[in-house]
């Protein structure tokens, strides 16, 4: 009995959070699409650049081989790294909401301040979510209204 009232509580817990990022509860065709983003920002790794060759302090690398993981995997992927671009280079032509850039600047500082060679602190590691949850959010404003044919667009503008 108890068990299945704190199931019950997790689920209307989950409900709610949903609600609160989504704006509803997502049961269309496009329903994986959180998850999916999810575990798109999850395979991202960011770290520290060399300052000559790249000035704005992060770079991108893919956590495993892209070749492994289905095609929109990768896709989406790609765009996720061209939308970082975006925020990095806090272009105002690019539709980049300020929330990022602030959150990849905040990341970035919790970078630098880290000694070199030493394992990332816990403030440093919630920095980091808080640029993926900015960035997952960012990539859903870009394909929600077409997601496939939006993602590989996004993904054309990556060599």
């Amino acid at each position: 009995m108890a068990w299945s009232l704190t199931v019950r509580k997790a689920l209307v817990a989950l409900h709610r959070l949903c609600w609160r990022r989504y704006g509803s509860i997502m049961t269309t065709a496009d329903d994986h699409w959180p998850a999916t983003l999810q575990r798109v920002v999850a395979l991202l790794h960011f770290k520290l650049a060399d300052p000559k060759a790249n000035p704005q302090g992060l770079t991108v690398e893919v956590r495993q081989d892209l070749t492994i993981l289905p095609a929109l995997i990768q896709t989406a992927v790609k765009a996720a790294i061209e939308l970082d671009q975006w925020v990095a280079a806090e272009s105002k032509e690019a539709p980049v909401n300020r929330e990022a850039i602030v959150a990849r600047k905040q990341f970035l500082r919790a970078l630098i301040a880290e000694p070199p060679g030493s394992t990332r602190s816990p403030f440093t590691m919630g920095y980091d979510a808080a640029y993926r949850l900015r960035l997952e959010k960012l990539i859903w404003a870009a394909i929600a209204d077409h997601p496939r044919r939006r993602l590989e667009e996004l993904a054309a503008a990556r060599p």
